[in-house]
């Protein structure tokens, strides 16, 4: 390659000239779509960002400039420019690139993010922090339009008005989050984008003023003045300006030429600036801009400009739910679908399809999706069941929403119901620390009078998601990414909402898991001699008498989780039965890295071998 192999430091991108940088910025597309084609990753993004992002490195001085992404897997073309171009190969594997910006990978990350809306309100602290030490850095905020639908933006930009501070925000709007965009703020966007010729005028009008001789500064001066006037006369300024800060744009945000010179224009505000940008998402690779949400995040595929190959994967449990919630919605009219920009993620494209009237997606914001969809239960007393999709790491973000809005509201007294669908539970390849989903049982257990479920295989999803539709009050689904456990030496016996092996009666031991991690679990139950028991619902336990009398009659009780230890279920156990000998494992008081399903679950500890060694310990204590 021409220049992004010799490229290690941000500076190094600051001697090229225009020309020269076009050619590096389609070296560094080539180079991601080779690497995500291997790896698998988040594609379109980059590759419609990727010359925004070498546009900032032209223009700043990073690190002392922070450069800080909202998200955060819009970074690939950051990385390549910032020393990692050697080892962008190992992009998502275990201790390799990560997929996402991590202050503990580079020093070029300013921060360590997976989850949208929180650029704004961290540079803003940055550029307050900079003007009480008297420095003159920039603090650039680097924001997609989907984050747009994220309340936490506007409580930025409340506190960003009137503020003398240098703050950049760079509006990508490729016209997408994860999904298509909705809502307000999108058809707002869509009217802006009309007056590019606007911006292109007078972009060109400037540049011809400033070659007048003598005069032209001031002619500049006073065509400012005048566009000012006319704007606020007719009430033309954009929601941006009406809330403190100046707006440039839109812009062509895949020409670097025009890039260059806004952001050099936006630098000479004083006053904290916006820079509305145009990306195509995809940029580069056809399949990837005619389907973008397709290749938003992607697994390894077949580089092929004119088709594509994949393999052919087992199915899913978003699989599952999908042809399940659909198949039901089509004979149960009290059933809707909720999401927060995440109808692809969580398989809800037939819903959409088949009940459009009963499909809502609210855009990238989670803690208005949980009222809203209390208000819509409440609101039809019952008549509608709202069910709740969202990833387990989004949960995070939901809990006084949860606690407040549902846990408070709904309940057994009334007819209201919820079924909140928590995807992606349990560990999480590739994407890493800022998404695995092992907090969300810690979290969703607090909730008074909650029913929580957690099914390891296609057959237990249907009798959760049929348990839950007759259920009351809030009742939670949570099930992985991946496919269903498969238990190849043991057989069951099924008791409703638990079953238990059938082996392992003589070692006195009983194993209590649940979820997918309960395949590893069986196995490593059969090579220790002792019983395993899997629930499937976790919130009551079961109270019947054979469940009580196989704990209590236990000589050693051990439960097993891919959750965080602590909140887990090993600590109702502990609480509940204090005078029986137990043991949990769980995840640690720690972040878990990016890697392939295998290297999580050995670095934790849950893989069959370190199980096997773990439960022999156990026994014999």
């Amino acid at each position: 390659m021409a220049y992004l192999e010799n490229i290690n430091t941000p500076d190094d991108i600051k001697r090229l000239n225009t020309e020269e940088l076009e050619v590096l910025a389609e070296e560094i597309r080539e180079k991601i779509i080779e690497t995500v084609a291997a790896n698998g990753g988040h594609l379109a993004s980059n590759l419609g960002i990727t010359d925004v992002t070498v546009a900032l490195h032209k223009s700043f001085s990073c690190p002392d400039d922070s450069l800080i992404f909202d998200v955060g897997h819009q970074a690939y073309a950051h990385k390549l420019i910032t020393g990692r171009y050697n080892d962008f190969k190992t992009l998502r594997k275990a201790g390799g690139v990560t997929g996402f910006t991590n202050r503990d990978e580079s020093k070029y990350d300013f921060a360590t993010s997976g989850h949208c809306g929180t650029s704004l309100s961290m540079a803003i602290g940055v550029a307050e922090a900079n003007k009480l030490a008297g420095s003159e850095n920039w603090a650039v905020a680097v924001i997609g339009d989907g984050s747009l639908t994220n309340g936490m933006v506007y409580e930025g930009l409340e506190q960003l008005k009137d503020k003398n501070l240098r703050v950049m925000v760079i509006l990508n709007d490729n016209e997408m989050s994860i999904s298509k965009n909705v809502g307000g703020i999108s058809q707002y966007l869509s009217k802006i984008r009309t007056s590019e010729g606007y911006f292109g005028f007078k972009l060109g009008l400037k540049k011809f003023f400033s070659k007048v001789p003598l005069i032209g500064k001031g002619l500049i001066k006073i065509a400012t003045s005048i566009k000012e006037f006319i704007k606020r006369l007719f009430g033309a300024q954009t929601i941006f300006e009406k809330l403190g800060l100046e707006y440039i744009g839109p812009v062509d945000g895949n020409d670097l030429k025009k890039l260059l010179a806004v952001i050099e224009e936006a630098k000479q505000k004083k006053c904290p600036v916006l820079v509305h940008v145009k990306t195509i998402k995809g940029l580069g690779y056809g399949p990837a801009e005619v389907n973008p949400e397709k290749y938003h995040s992607t697994g390894g595929f077949e580089i092929d400009s004119k088709s594509e190959t994949r393999p052919v994967r087992p199915k899913t449990f978003t699989n599952a739910v999908s042809e399940l919630i659909t198949a039901e919605a089509g004979t149960d009219e009290r059933i809707a679908a909720i999401t927060a920009a995440m109808s692809s993620g969580c398989g809800l494209g037939s819903f959409e399809k088949e009940n459009p009237e009963r499909f809502f997606d609210v855009g990238i914001a989670e803690e208005h999706a949980v009222t809203y969809a209390a208000g819509l239960a409440m609101g039809s007393h019952g008549r509608i069941i709202p069910f709740l999709f969202m990833y387990s790491t989004f949960t995070q973000r939901v809990f006084d929403q949860l606690w407040h809005d549902i846990g408070l509201q709904i309940t057994e007294k009334n007819d209201c119901h919820i079924v909140f669908m928590v995807s992606h539970a349990g560990l999480i390849e590739g994407d890493g620390v800022t998404h695995q989903g092992i907090y969300d049982l810690s979290l969703i257990s607090m909730v008074n009078g909650t029913t929580i479920y957690s099914p390891d295989n296609f057959e237990a999803l249907n009798r959760s998601f049929r348990d839950s539709l007759s259920g009351k009050g809030l009742c939670v689904i949570r099930y992985p990414k991946g496919t269903e456990a498969e238990y190849k030496h043991t057989v069951f016996e099924d008791h409703d909402t638990w079953k238990v092996s059938t082996t392992g009666e003589k070692s006195g031991t009983v194993v209590i898991t649940y979820g997918r991690i309960s395949e590893n679990v069986a196995q490593a139950c059969d090579k220790c001699g002792c019983k395993t028991v899997v629930l499937r619902r976790l919130k009551p336990l079961p109270d019947d008498e054979t469940f009580i009398e196989l704990v209590k009659g236990s000589k050693k009780l051990i439960v097993i989780e891919e959750v965080i230890r602590r909140g887990g279920l090993g600590d109702y156990f502990l609480e509940s039965y204090s005078e029986k000998n137990i043991s949990v494992k769980a995840i640690d008081d720690t972040f878990v890295p990016s890697g392939d399903l295998n290297s999580l679950y050995k670095h934790c500890g849950l893989d069959v071998e370190s199980l096997s060694g773990w439960i022999g310990k156990c026994m014999r204590e």
